[in-house]
Parts: C-alpha cells; structure tokens; sequence
C-alpha cells in the first residue's frame, strides 16, 4: 500500500487530482503528466482500492484519474465513491485499448470520461481540464458504444410526458453534448454566452433527473428525446 503526495506551487488554487493505478510506471506517468500544467496539482497516488477510498476521504481531490483493474478490487468502486462524496469530485477513467465494454460500464457507473494508458502528457491534461470545464472526454468510438448500447435499452421505454419535454433549445444544446462539444465551444456554435448554455444544462439536468453529461445522454436516449 503506497501513496505520494505534492504540492504545485505555481497556482495557489489548482485543481487537485488523485491518481488511482497499480502500474508504477503507469502511475508516474500520469502523475508527471499533472506537475507539468499549474493549472493542476497531485493529491497523491493510490495504488490499491482500498488506498485510493482512504485518499479520496483524505485528500478531497476534485479529479479522480482511476484504473478499473486494481489488485484488491475495481476501480469502479472509486468512481461510486467519487460520485457520493459531500464535494464537487469527478472521475476519469484509465484504459487500454480494446477495453470499451469495461469502460462503458464505468461510464455507467459515473465515470465522466476516460483517457487511455498510451495518451500522451498534454492529452491527458487537456482531458482532465475538460472535465472540470463541464466536459465529458471520450473518443468517438466509446461514444458510438454509448449510443448504441442506450439504443438497445431505450426499446419499449415511454416517452417523456409533453410537460417535460426539452425546449427546442435545450434540445440543440444536448444535441451538442453527445457530439462531445464543451461548453465553450456550443456557445460559439448557437451563437449565446458560456452562462447561457450553463443555464440550459442546469435545466436538461433537472428535466433529465441527472446530474452528468454521460447521464443525460443515457436518460434522453431512453425516453427516445434523440
């Protein structure tokens, strides 16, 4: 059971990340990847589940960077953890390629995204800003996976009562986060401000009765909204 932990000195408010993998190499690799950008700062490594449950409580990391293969247990239960806890955490999933299934079901479970083993330092810091930017990272060929797993549930599902239907607008903006757009750029492609599509996202959240992007796909898919 072992655990690093550092300080960025560079940005006195960083977003912490907690790194959850049983590879060493892997691990420092991804904790390189994070002292690299002030923007960000490593709560610590975890290299067991049940290490990684006692540093999210600890630490109270923003970001979770976790594996799902850990030596004492799943890495979705990190992500379950993540979800629960009493402050704004999210989780990112680790993968190997080939392993979209294991990372569906962490989606499911509410994961936000995932970045791969292979990626590289600046690709796996863009995803974990993207992230905390109300992102949801993913290739195109989980987020196909998503769809069509969601299309298979959604058969027989009712449709939304009419006075819960999304506006035209939120629509277009949901529309937009299934293609994998952040924030930044639906504004720039509707033609509104930033906090107008927060605003809209808070109302397809409420709607939806979810509380991440992922969710919102999955909830809208079966309800046949797309």
């Amino acid at each position: 059971m072992k655990n690093t932990r550092t300080k960025n000195p560079k940005n006195p408010n960083p977003c912490a990340v907690l790194i959850v993998e049983d590879r060493v190499h892997t691990a420092e690799k991804f904790a390189a990847a994070v002292k690299s950008d002030h923007r960000l700062n490593l709560a610590g490594i975890a290299y067991d589940l049940d290490t990684a449950l006692h540093m999210l409580a600890c630490c109270k990391p923003r970001v979770v960077l976790t594996d799902l293969g850990l030596p004492d247990g799943s890495g979705i239960d990190v992500i379950r953890a993540a979800n629960q806890a009493d402050w704004l955490c999210e989780s990112l999933v680790v993968s190997v390629f080939g392993d979209e299934a294991r990372v569906f079901r962490a989606l499911r479970a509410g994961a936000r995204g995932y970045v791969q083993k292979t990626d590289t330092a600046a690709n796996i810091v863009t995803a974990i800003c993207e992230l905390v930017d109300g992102g949801s990272p993913m290739s195109p060929k989980i987020a196909r996976l998503l769809l069509t797993e969601v299309g298979e549930e959604r058969r027989g599902a009712q449709l939304f009562d009419q006075g819960h239907q999304l506006s035209t607008r939120e629509f277009e903006v949901l529309e937009l986060i299934v293609k994998g757009l952040k924030r930044k750029e639906i504004a720039e492609r509707l033609g509104i401000t930033i906090g107008t599509v927060g605003s809209h996202i808070h109302k397809i959240y409420t709607k939806l009765n979810v509380t991440s992007n992922t969710a919102a796909i999955l909830a809208a898919a079966k309800m046949r909204l797309l």
